[in-house]
């Protein structure tokens, strides 16, 4: 309290030296709160999916502000290249155009050829692919996770554990969260991500690891006794049912590969096929078995074997000659030294058309010694005495 002549001036200092020291108790029970919410996602993420797809939803327009400089700059750019540049890019697409539709041509004529041999095999035929480019938005700033955000989500078909790749068919990842509008990949060389490859050379499997590093992949499970050299392509194999075999994986490095006394397993490190860093587009794949395999004409004759009348070797690589197909009464008529046998089963699935021109009865005794049904002997006759 201050006197002033006749005016009085009372100070209250309203801090209570009483309170507790520390943390206030509703920053306690949101620190309780959002470590139990990360418990339960650890856990069980089925249960916290709402809450993600609610603070995706809302966190999607700020990636789009945060992406649209880039896009701005991007554009401008290209507005303003060069009309030499641009004439000479489209020469060059031009040309890569043409080649590839021949390649794309022959293509079709080794799946044709490829699809007769599974048939004739009864082998399963390989599945055909559909593809969608879809643009990278947002990284992760999680240390050691290598995880995107795309801009294609469960409206665009995009499910989970879909495949992804990148330049020149190499793969990039696979999806791990999805929402209506956007969707989260996990890549190759994520940490706690993994995939069966096998050696394009020998044929030996392993299991591609990730290690956090864009520009690096651990090879695992290969003793210290195999066959892998420096420059050794690793591809997918498929047997994890999620990835389709024979997709570009990594590349074993210079001094890669090396083997410690004792382990049971060789240290071997490969780099990824993509430029993580760099890449912005990527192809989202789905699997289309309505395009699996090409119409195959079937044959108009088959043999009572079940193969078909005309030669296989003319039927898959279109030669003008053919090879008549084996039946008794070509036999009979060119008088072949060596029968068909008897016993031979006809093949259930021939229809009687195929079975039409046989041999005749008398035809079958002349030329079939060796049949089922014996000639009865010649009765003896009594000399006279």
């Amino acid at each position: 309290m201050f006197r002033q002549g006749a005016e009085t001036t009372i100070i209250i200092n309203d801090y209570n030296y009483h309170a507790t020291p520390g943390f206030s108790f509703q920053f306690i029970a949101l620190v309780i709160a959002a470590l139990s919410l990360m418990a339960v996602d650890y856990r069980n993420p089925s249960l916290t999916r709402p809450v993600r797809t609610a603070l995706s939803l809302t966190g999607y327009p700020l990636q789009l502000i945060v992406d649209a400089p880039f896009d701005i700059y991007t554009n401008v750019t290209h507005y303003f290249t060069n009309q030499t540049q641009l004439a000479s890019e489209n020469r060059h697409l031009e040309e890569q155009l043409q080649i590839y539709s021949v390649k794309n041509r022959d293509m079709q004529i080794i799946e044709q050829q490829n699809a007769r041999l599974r048939q004739l095999l009864k082998a399963p035929q390989r599945p055909g692919y559909t593809f969608t480019m879809a643009e990278i938005l947002a990284t992760s700033s999680e240390r050691g996770r290598q995880i995107v955000t795309l801009n294609k989500g469960s409206r665009d078909g995009v499910y989970e554990k879909q495949v992804v790749l990148a330049e020149d068919g190499n793969i990039f990842g696979q999806v791990i969260d999805v929402t209506p509008i956007s969707s989260r990949v996990m890549q190759l060389t994520d940490r706690q991500h993994a995939i069966p490859v096998r050696n394009q050379r020998t044929g030996m499997r392993a299991l591609a690891s990730g290690t956090g590093k864009t520009d690096q992949l651990e090879l695992k499970s290969i003793i210290p006794s195999s066959d892998v050299k420096e420059g050794d392509v690793f591809v997918s194999s498929g047997l994890d049912m999620l990835f389709p075999p024979d997709f570009p994986v990594a590349k074993v490095i210079p001094n890669g590969v090396k083997y410690e006394p004792g382990d049971q397993f060789a240290n071997i490190l490969a780099k990824p096929f993509i430029n993580f860093d760099n890449t912005r587009e990527v192809l989202l794949m789905w699997k289309d078995d309505s395009i699996a395999a090409p119409t195959i004409i079937p044959p108009e004759a088959t043999t009572v074997s079940g193969v078909p009348s005309g030669d296989l070797t003319p039927s898959l690589f279109g030669a003008a000659t053919s090879t008549p197909a084996l039946t008794p009464t070509s036999n009979a008529v060119a008088g072949s030294t060596t029968p068909a046998p008897a016993t031979t089963a006809p093949n259930p699935a021939v229809t009687p058309a195929a079975l039409a021109p046989v041999a005749t009865p008398t035809q079958k005794q002349a030329h079939t010694p060796n049949s089922k049904t014996p000639s009865k002997p010649p009765k003896p006759t009594r000399s006279a005495q």
